[in-house]
C-alpha cells in the first residue's frame, strides 16, 4: 500500500563547583558531538525510512504538531554566531507565506575567574567601581565578568516552495542595558534555594561585559546599546516525509548567516563575529495520540573559528507537546548547546572556568494556533550551569500565516 504523505499540510518550540562535578560535565561534552561516521550513518538510516514510508505503512493525520518552542540559546557571546533555534517539522504549502515577531528578555550573570595570576576566583564590586581592566583577569586562559540583560526583537518569514521546501529569512537587533529583572529573577531563585551566590555580591541594575582570553579583550564594555542588528540568517528546509503511523516526519534544515560588515567596533562587536558561518539541522516528529515527541540535532561551521572561538558548534533539542485541542499545546523541552570558547587553547590551569560545559537549559510554555494567527509564551531556565548560559530567558512569538 501506498504512503499517503501530504507534503502540504498547515503548520500545527560562585564558586567552582566540586571536582567530581567538573569531571561530570566535561564527559557530557565530549560525548556531546557527533562523529562523521555517525552523522553518514544516520543519512544511511534516514534515507532508508523515507523509502521505506511510501510502501506499506499509512500516513499519520500530523506526526509534526505544531512544533517546539522557537528559542534557543541567548548566552551574549552565542550571539556573535549563527545558532538554530527549534523550528516545526513540516513545511509550509506552496504560496503559503507566514511572519512572526519574537521579543525575548535574557538575564545573564557570570562572575567566575580561575588561573594562578588571579588572586581571587570572583571579581568585587569595589572592583567593578574602580574599572575593570585586563589586572582584573587571568593573563592566561578565559575570564569573563557579565552582567548583562538582552533585549532581542526577532523578525522571522518562512515561505512555501512547494514539494516539502520551504525559504526563511531571520533578522534581529538586540539592545544591551542594566538589568531590570534582577530583583525579579532573585526571588524566584531563592523561593526555589537555588541562587546564584554571585548575584549576593553585586550591586542590581548594572551592566558589564568583558571577556578575556590570555590577557586579551574579546569584548570590554559596560556601555549599553540599543537595536543593534545582527547578521540575517537565511534558510531551506526540505521536509523528506510526513511519516506515518509507525514512522516520523524528517526534515532537513540548511541555514546561511551573512556577516553585514567586519564588526571591529563596539556596538556591533557585540553581535557578530565578522564572518560568514553555515550549519544544518535534522528534524524529527512522532506524534503518539495527543503527545508528540519533537527531536533535532545538527551543527554550524564558525567563520574564523579555531581561535578565540571554536570553529563548530553542536546543537541538540528534545521536547514533548501536549495537544489539549486542535488550537492549544503544551510544551516542555531541553536544549544542548556547546561553548563557543575554544577549549584547545585553554590551559590547563584555567579549565576551573567551566568554558567548556555546554548550555544546558529547560524551556516550558504554551502554543496557540488559530486559522491565521498563532502565539507562543513561555520561559527558559538555566538548570546545571551558573558559568556558561544564562539565568532566565522571557518570551513570546506572535506570527500571522497567509
Amino acid at each position: 500500500m501506498e504512503l499517503d504523505c501530504p507534503q502540504g499540510m498547515t503548520r500545527h518550540r560562585d564558586s567552582p563547583l566540586p571536582s567530581s562535578r567538573r569531571r561530570r560535565f566535561r564527559r557530557v561534552r565530549r560525548g556531546a558531538p557527533i562523529g562523521r561516521r555517525a552523522r553518514v550513518a544516520l543519512g544511511v538510516a534516514l534515507a532508508v525510512l523515507c523509502l521505506l514510508s511510501g510502501a506499506g505503512v499509512r500516513a499519520a493525520d500530523d506526526n509534526g504538531g505544531q512544533g517546539l518552542l522557537p528559542i534557543g540559546d541567548e548566552f551574549p557571546t552565542k550571539l556573535l554566531f549563527l545558532t538554530f533555534t527549534p523550528e516545526q517539522v513540516l513545511a509550509l504549502p506552496a504560496g503559503k507565506l507566514d511572519v512572526s515577531y519574537q521579543f525575548s528578555v535574557a538575564n545573564t550573570i557570570v562572575n567566575t575567574q580561575f588561573g594562578p595570576q588571579n588572586g581571587s576566583p570572583t571579581i568585587t564590586q569595589a572592583q567593578v567601581n574602580a574599572g575593570l581592566t585586563a589586572a582584573n583577569f587571568p593573563a592566561q586562559g578565559y575570564g569573563a565578568f557579565m552582567e548583562t540583560e538582552t533585549d532581542r526583537n526577532l523578525l522571522r518569514l518562512r515561505y512555501g516552495l512547494g514539494s516539502g521546501f520551504e525559504a526563511g529569512l531571520d533578522q534581529a537587533w538586540v539592545s544591551f542595558r542594566s538589568g531590570a529583572l534582577d530583583p525579579y529573577v532573585e526571588q524566584v531563585e531563592e523561593t526555589f534555594q537555588g541562587k546564584n551566590p554571585e548575584r549576593f555580591a553585586l550591586t542590581q541594575g548594572q551592566f558589564h561585559y568583558y571577556v578575556y582570553h590570555n590577557g586579551r579583550a574579546l569584548v570590554a564594555t559596560s556601555r549599553s546599546a540599543d537595536n543593534v542588528p545582527q547578521d540575517p540568517v537565511l534558510s531551506l528546509k526540505w521536509n523528506l516525509t510526513g511519516g506515518g503511523q509507525l514512522l516520523p516526519a524528517v526534515s532537513l534544515e540548511v541555514a546561511y548567516k551573512a556577516a553585514l560588515d567586519s564588526a571591529q567596533t563596539l556596538p556591533r562587536g557585540l553581535v557578530s563575529s565578522g564572518h560568514d558561518d553555515t550549519g544544518y539541522s535534522l528534524l524529527v516528529s512522532k506524534a503518539i495520540g495527543r503527545v508528540v515527541a519533537h527531536f533535532q540535532v545538527g551543527e554550524t561551521q564558525v567563520g574564523g573559528g579555531g581561535g578565540d572561538y571554536v570553529s563548530t558548534l553542536h546543537h541538540q533539542f528534545f521536547g514533548l507537546e501536549y495537544r489539549s485541542s486542535s488550537r492549544h499545546s503544551w510544551i516542555v523541552q531541553t536544549s544542548n548547546q556547546e561553548s563557543a570558547f575554544n577549549v584547545r587553547n585553554t590551559p590547563g590551569t584555567s579549565t576551573d572556568f567551566q568554558v567548556t560545559r555546554p548550555a544546558d537549559v529547560s524551556t516550558f510554555g504554551y502554543k496557540y494556533r488559530g486559522d491565521m494567527f498563532r502565539m507562543d509564551l513561555g520561559f527558559s531556565e538555566d538548570y546545571i550551569s551558573r558559568d556558561n548560559t544564562t539565568d532566565i530567558v522571557l518570551f513570546f512569538d506572535l506570527g500571522w500565516t497567509w
